[in-house]
């Protein structure tokens, strides 16, 4: 059996933190929030910072406003509390090291993340590379981290602070791109104009297309290569200005795992937009979430109207590429669909898949 210490780190993300991961998550305005907590804004940007403390009335408020419980919101705000209380000494710089000592370091400089550095730069170049501000890497690497690891099953492998460094380099990313507002809807209806694009073999050719179509409904698009211990093949969060990011790695290279990816995160972003974080492919805790997210991406690809063709195809690659077309769809993805559904091996039908090279992602991950 494999065993992996629980991930415990010397610092508790403030309850702040979770409010703006939450109001950014949804396009929650200030005053909006403010008026329903009952709060003028200096006294939520007082609560936001932790300097008011939250109560049982906060408690209650915070569950009705923003979701949780009220139990989830006092736990939150004792932990905060302890964790900064002078008897405990918070000692900044031995804070800084602990948050550095978790990241995959050497592997971010050599992606071009980090800038090169010297004994006495590393820890500078490190810490820049989480701050939008100087001094706020708290909010873009230590919130961020803790949100990984409370979302990654303890049983295996993932590095949280590698998902962390993964996602914000997804962040920075996106902030090269043109931003409009997002709009559920508009993805929704862009859904037959992405299947389509699973039949074009070259990323160079579909990867920009993907990235346009996000562009209207709102949507960042981008593509990050993964380091060491981190396994994520796709993610869907938000940036801390609120615009959705649908992160994709490219890690398995075949275009059956690239696309059901790609249509699970755009399931997240349609049925499960008040969430501010989905990560996959690095063994996250069990969800209904991911389930749904899932079935959106299986009926997304093969209509519902088509599902019970799929277990009459049988062992036969010309029905499988017909069946393909009419579907819209690779061949490569029905052999996918088919391998999950015990309906062929996985080592059965593979020369339908269509597998990338990092040559040809290379262009748009830098």
């Amino acid at each position: 059996m494999n065993f992996r210490p629980r991930f415990e780190p010397d610092w508790s993300v403030s309850p702040g933190a979770t409010i703006r991961a939450i109001m950014a998550s949804r396009n929650l305005l200030e005053a909006d929030v403010s008026a329903q907590l009952d709060l003028d804004l200096e006294d939520l940007s007082d609560l936001i910072e932790g300097r008011k403390a939250i109560d049982q009335r906060m408690a209650d408020r915070l569950a009705e406003v923003l979701g949780t419980s009220p139990k989830f919101w006092l736990r939150r705000e004792e932990s905060f509390r302890q964790a900064r209380s002078p008897a405990r000494g918070e000692d900044l710089a031995g804070e800084r090291s602990s948050f550095i000592a978790n990241l995959p370091v050497s592997d971010m400089r050599k992606l071009g993340w980090i800038s090169d550095y010297d004994r006495n730069t590393r820890n500078e170049a490190v810490l820049s590379f989480f701050e939008d501000e100087f001094g706020d890497w708290r909010r873009n690497g230590r919130d961020l981290l803790e949100a990984v690891a409370f979302r990654t099953s303890q049983t295996h492998a993932a590095v949280p602070a590698a998902v962390a460094a993964w996602l914000r380099q997804g962040v920075i990313q996106a902030r090269q791109l043109p931003r409009k507002n997002w709009n559920a809807d508009t993805l929704r209806r862009s859904l037959d104009s992405i299947r389509i694009l699973s039949r074009e073999k070259n990323p160079t050719v579909f990867f920009p297309k993907l990235v346009e179509i996000g562009l209207q409904a709102g949507v960042s698009v981008v593509c990050v290569r993964t380091p060491k211990g981190c396994r994520a093949s796709g993610a869907t969060h938000f940036a801390p200005d609120g615009t959705p990011i649908i992160q994709l790695s490219f890690r398995y290279r075949s275009d059956d795992h690239f696309w059901f990816t790609v249509f699970h995160e755009i399931g997240h972003l349609i049925l499960h937009h008040n969430s501010p974080m989905f990560v996959e492919g690095i063994d996250c805790l069990a969800s209904d979430e991911e389930a749904e997210a899932d079935k959106f991406a299986q009926n997304t690809l093969i209509p519902p109207s088509s599902q019970h063709e799929i277990s009459e195809i049988g062992r036969d690659f010309k029905k499988i590429m017909r069946f393909a077309r009419r579907c819209g769809i690779s061949a490569g993805i029905v052999v996918g669909q088919m391998q999950k559904r015990n309906l062929l091996r996985y080592d059965e039908m593979n020369f339908l898949k269509t597998r990338y090279d990092w040559s040809q992602v290379k262009p748009f991950t830098p």
